[in-house]
């Protein structure tokens, strides 16, 4: 079923059960209230209370409805569709994606005009009456009171964090280093994703794509959310961007039962909520006491029940029992806030990873009709970046407390008196990297996404998947709750029983993020990188040799070294094959933007491709109009969501334009050059300045459909008749479906690209 079907489905379902016509549109797909400061507070507290019961429906759309008796029409909250009006002065009112759709004498209009993100206008039919945004948020806040439901009882957890002493609760104990060991925390980790949080709040930037093998092929230490793979949106549906939609978007959680979507009441308005889910100490704590029965704070509508996930025996048997008596406690015991907590891990107690828990009891809820009575915290070791806590999320926790990773950046930061700003700060790195996470499916709430499954779950058996992932994409089948348990006592005893290269309390050296001899097998290795060199120089068959040996006598890491080539054809002389000059024209580079390397280094790609016939990519950084014409032009020239350097003369000095709609080392994020590297000719290229950072957006704002991706095919077979259009997309499940609906748009080349590659 489609989206739109989905969301027609649901509105009639609201409607044919009485819920009221406005209220209904306006609930699922509400205008962005969270960070708009200027709303009137009665219409806030309306999307407020409907946001406790509902999720919001993202664009982009916009959205016409009627039930026979209205007739309305919506804008996403994003405002990524164009809906414009034009009201007649006999009271007729079109609306449609432009203007000129009906032809109209100018002396019959009397207003024309157009929906603004998350506006709604409609049509009274009995009264003849056409109600305007203002007149559809009056009737709203007249429908009861929203407001005074909430000031009863909703709660903020922010409200109560000056008065709460976080060492009323038990945050950390045990031996933190072995823990750290065995959740993975290397002193790679630490100094390439954890330090620069610290610092700038932010995560880091890196330049390269994952050239290391699937979880479920490596020989290292991985960890469970390796396994893995966000999902991105390409051309319908596209990706978002974090930053300059960042005022739209929200990753307000709360605690607290999910009451009847065809009613309301003030019991609905009962929340406990936090605008982040990534809690503070402080707020955990007051978790708990708002969850624990004799604290002055105590409300059963919060009641708490405190689940150990760590085991000795068998892993599937222990998780089996685990969800059974927390199923057992909701119904019996009326359970609201299921705390998971691994802290009791210890040189006798593994852990059952925290997104298995999550995962089947969300699932197992779900099977026996409670999940609405409850919501899930995560306490674990296990979280060390956005994505591990994304993975959470998505599959149904509500709050996480990632206690280890707060100690070791108390570790990092010992003595320094300001620990609570600097906690607040990673934080917030935190939460930039969740929406980053969420806007690649180009969701804007994180109500929107909790329980989503928005990954792709590559090498886990068939059983674990149904089991505990049910809803997300299976490739691979692979590892079963045996492998997974044995590779859990391997990194358990070698966490625990110290048997690795340093001092007790040291960590791991890591090399998943760059090469460490001895570490994680990198694709593009020092050994691998200096044989391609010396046979390159060389030119010698004996130092190619050398290469091929290094790639074919590997272990089999990469989904392609467990295919072999097999055929009982005979050989075909050499002399009957296609000459050089013929397969050197299937040659092309990499897109590698000027800018991301250097002048000299891409103007030499390009001169090496043109002279044996083969095509060089420009990038999406545009080109120095001085080597059009001459055997320094790059024959592919890439149209990215930037659109940095693009002119009519770039377009017109190609063989083939490429519009990049996804790229494979990070599908669903833009390109990024750092201001370091924006010299004063890269800055004349890009039409900018010198040093200033240059990030492109997820998506191209000009494409939000297939449609839309068709007209920009055909303009710039109009600019450049004589060169092929290529797609670039990335492969995912599901990628056939999106490639033949860019062949339907006329492309003349569909790229699809895999995660090895690099970045600018």
């Amino acid at each position: 079923m489609s989206d739109s079907a989905s969301l027609d489905n649901f509105m009639e379902f609201l409607r044919v059960n009485g819920v009221d016509f406005f209220k209904a549109a306006r609930s699922l797909i509400p205008t962005p209230w969270h960070n708009n400061p200027q709303m009137d507070t009665e219409l806030r507290a309306f999307y407020e209370y409907a946001s406790a019961t509902f999720e919001a429906w993202d664009g982009p759309a916009a959205v016409s409805m009627t039930d026979g008796r209205y007739i309305g029409c919506v804008l996403d909250r994003n405002g990524l569709r164009p809906s414009k009006y034009i009201r007649t002065k006999d009271n007729r009112l079109l609306i449609s994606s432009e203007y000129g759709v009906l032809k109209l004498p100018e002396e019959e209009i009397a207003e024309r005009g157009r929906l603004q993100s998350g506006e709604m206008m409609g049509i009274d039919l009995k009264h003849g009456k056409v109600l305007t945004n203002k007149d559809i948020n009056e009737y709203l806040k007249a429908g009861n009171a929203y407001d005074k439901w909430l000031t009863a009882n909703l709660s903020y957890l922010q409200e109560y964090v000056p008065d709460t002493d976080a060492t009323s609760c038990e945050t950390h104990y045990g031996d933190m280093a072995a823990k750290q060991r065995y959740f993975n925390f290397t002193t790679e980790v630490i100094r390439e994703v954890i330090r620069p949080m610290i610092a700038e709040g932010k995560e880091t930037t890196g330049s390269m794509g994952d050239d290391t093998p699937l979880a479920a092929f490596s020989t290292e230490q991985r960890n469970f959310t390796d396994f893995f793979k966000q999902k991105f949106a390409q051309v319908t549906n596209p990706p978002i961007d974090p930053i300059r939609e960042k005022t739209v978007m929200s990753l307000n959680t709360g605690f607290g039962e999910s009451h009847n979507i065809l009613s309301d009441s003030p019991t609905h308005a009962k929340r406990l909520k936090t605008v982040l889910p990534v809690m503070s100490a402080e707020k955990f704590c007051l978790v708990q006491e708002f969850g624990t029965q004799g604290n002055e704070k105590y409300d059963p509508s919060y009641k708490i029940g405190k689940y150990d996930t760590t085991y000795k025996g068998d892993l599937k048997a222990s998780l089996d029992a685990l969800i059974e008596r927390i199923i057992e406690d909701v119904r019996k015991n009326d359970i609201r806030t299921i705390i998971l907590d691994d802290r009791k891990l210890n040189a006798e107690n593994k852990v059952i990873p925290m997104l298995m828990v999550v995962g089947r009891l969300n699932q197992e809820l779900l099977k026996a009709n409670i999940r609405h009575l409850t919501s899930i915290v995560a306490v674990t070791g296990e979280v060390f970046d956005p994505h591990s806590a994304a993975c959470l999320l998505s599959f149904g926790a509500a709050a996480i407390f990632p206690y280890l990773l707060y100690h070791t950046v108390e570790e990092l930061e010992e003595g320094n008196e300001a620990i609570k700003p600097i906690l607040k700060r990673f934080r917030r790195a935190m939460g930039a990297g969740l929406m980053k996470i969420m806007s690649k499916m180009g969701i804007s709430t994180l109500a929107s996404y909790r329980n989503s499954r928005l990954f792709d779950v590559i090498g886990l058996s068939t059983e674990i998947v149904e089991d505990c992932f049910d809803g997300a994409t299976g490739l691979l089948p692979g590892l079963g709750y045996e492998d997974i348990d044995a590779r859990l006592n391997t990194n358990h005893q070698r966490a625990f029983t110290n048997a690795f290269d340093g001092k007790k309390n040291s960590l791991y050296k890591g090399g998943f993020y760059k090469y460490k001899k001895g570490e994680e097998f990198h694709d593009f290795s020092r050994p691998t990188i200096s044989a391609i060199q010396k046979a390159s120089e060389s030119g010698k068959a004996e130092d190619y040799a050398e290469v091929k040996k290094l790639v074919n006598e590997r272990d089999k890491k990469f989904i392609r070294d467990f295919y072999d080539l097999k055929s009982d054809r005979e050989p075909i002389s050499i002399d009957e094959v296609e000459p050089l000059s013929e397969i050197f024209k299937r040659f092309s580079t990499a897109a590698m933007s000027m800018g991301s390397i250097s002048q000299e280094a891409h103007e030499t790609l390009a001169t090496a491709m043109n002279r044996i016939g083969g095509k060089s990519n420009s990038g999406e950084g545009g080109e120095d109009p001085a080597r059009y014409g001459t055997e320094r032009n790059s024959s592919i020239k890439q149209v990215a969501s930037g659109r940095f350097g693009v002119t009519p003369e770039y377009l017109r000095s190609a063989t083939e334009l490429q519009i990049k709609v996804a790229q494979g080392a990070k599908p669903g994020e833009g390109g990024q050059l750092p201001g370091s590297k924006v010299s004063p000719l890269i800055a004349e290229l890009r039409f900018t300045k010198p040093g200033v950072t240059l990030i492109s957006p997820p998506p191209h704002h000009d494409i939000y459909s297939i449609e839309d991706l068709a007209q920009l095919i055909f303009d710039l077979k109009q600019i450049n008749p004589h060169a092929r259009v290529a797609v670039k997309l990335v492969s995912t499940a599901g990628v056939g479906t999106v490639a033949a609906g860019v062949a339907k748009c006329y492309a003349d080349k569909i790229i699809i690209s895999g995660a090895e590659g690099g970045t600018g």
